[in-house]
């Protein structure tokens, strides 16, 4: 009987001894969360306090401010305690009150927003520009809105320097469009005006289409009794640099013409070669490279005899289904030369019913097409056949339409000429 007393009082010892090292157990762990959750605030703490960005604890139910750190209170111009004596409506002006009502309930509904559209007002009643990132979030038991309030009044001096440097650039950029569009104005006066040529060659058009406002290619034509002379030409580089060779070159041109001595399309062409190396020697440059390329032909519209002479521009006639070309001198007007330049004079016997064409290489340098390549010089001798039914009007349009359909939504990447007329 003791012996049985002794080993059930040694079973109930055990069973103590057991349970006391698990209480030990829970209390040690325990006691390593609570130093745990005490390290991760203390570190949670340690990060709001060294944060450049303001934060700002929020009770949603009153607004009231639970915690702030130094940023916020620097930026605000208080000190820490004074911020949690306020309020979030403290730190809005009065006629911000009722939107800020709704961006707090906003926050609450979506979890959290980011917003810039309310400023702060600081302890010196200066309004603080800012943008905000609200998040929901719990803080001592009870809802809450953390705040994180950014100083963008830097942000907002950038943007307004760069918003005033843009408009400033597009203020000019529309005084030089305008400029470029009354030279077009300008170039347009200096052209010939295009129905003329059909006065002496109703069947005839002309399809001149600038890559910029203002084209480095032009046309050019004029009568003496019974003789036509027309002439398409590509001067160096497009837009206002062209433009202005393109008006030298034309002006040249009327001034020659009027030597009654010189009425052969080489002797015209050696002259503005000439004329054309004299205006841009006046700027003073030793070497010149500025200059044009030029088809030229002289057309008795009575005896329908063609006269033609070419620096680096050919002039293509369509008789039938055959396809004639007339070949240039592989010269430039101006440009840097050695020696002095002569041109030949190419005749041609021209038919009722043929077709002459002039043109730049603008419309054969076309990009477009299913692989964007060249639209290529036989592919527009193609055309020209394929025309051939059709009267100069139309032949306008197709030809236009056709360049337009290649070019597709490439880039047009030259000045665009092309002259016709049927004898």
């Amino acid at each position: 009987m003791y012996d049985k007393i002794c080993i059930g009082l040694l079973v109930c010892l055990a069973i103590c001894i057991v349970r006391i090292r698990y209480l030990f157990t829970i209390l040690k762990r325990h006691k390593g969360d609570s130093a745990k959750a005490e390290l991760e605030r203390t570190n949670f703490e340690s990060i709001i306090e060294q944060a450049n960005d303001a934060i700002l604890v929020i009770d949603i139910v009153d607004g009231r401010i639970y915690q702030a750190n130094p940023s916020a209170a620097q930026l605000l111009g208080y000190d820490i305690q004074e911020l949690k004596r306020k309020l979030l409506s403290d730190l809005h002006p009065k006629e911000y009150l009722s939107h800020c009502s709704v961006i707090v309930s906003d926050a609450w509904e979506k979890g959290g927003l980011i917003y810039s559209d309310i400023p702060f007002l600081t302890s010196s009643g200066e309004l603080m520009p800012v943008e905000c990132s609200a998040k929901v979030a719990p803080f001592a038991g009870r809802p809450a809105i953390l705040i994180y309030a950014r100083d963008i009044r830097e942000r907002l001096r950038l943007e307004h320097r760069i918003h005033s440097q843009n408009e400033e650039i597009e203020q000019k950029n529309k005084d030089i469009t305008d400029s470029i569009k009354y030279a077009r104005r300008i170039q347009l006066a200096i052209l010939p005006y295009k129905e003329d040529l059909k006065k002496n060659c109703p069947q005839s058009f002309v399809l001149f289409e600038p890559k910029d406002i203002v084209s480095g290619d032009f046309y050019w034509f004029t009568n003496f009794g019974d003789w036509l002379f027309i002439a398409a030409a590509d001067c160096t580089g497009h837009g206002v640099p062209g433009a202005l060779m393109s008006m030298i070159g034309s002006n040249i041109l009327n001034e020659i013409i009027k030597d009654i001595s010189i009425r052969k399309p080489s002797l015209i062409l050696e002259a503005l070669d000439k004329k054309v190396l004299e205006a841009l020697k006046r700027s003073g440059e030793e070497v010149v490279h500025d200059g044009m390329d030029i088809a030229f032909c002289a057309i008795n519209v009575k005896n329908k005899v063609l006269e033609y002479a070419g620096a680096n521009r050919p002039v293509v006639i369509i008789r039938n289904s055959e396809v004639i070309e007339l070949k240039p001198d592989k010269l430039s007007i101006g440009g840097y030369s050695k020696s002095e330049k002569t041109f030949t004079d190419t005749g041609f016997q021209l038919q009722e019913g043929d077709s002459v064409y002039l043109f730049t290489d603008g419309y054969v340098d076309q990009f477009g097409g299913s692989f964007g390549k060249k639209f290529k010089y036989k592919n527009l001798l193609s055309l020209f056949l394929s025309v051939q039914n059709e009267d100069m009007k139309e032949q306008k349009h197709l030809i236009k339409d056709a360049i337009v359909s290649w070019k597709g939504i490439n880039e047009q990447v030259d000045d665009i000429l092309v002259m016709g007329l049927r004898i």
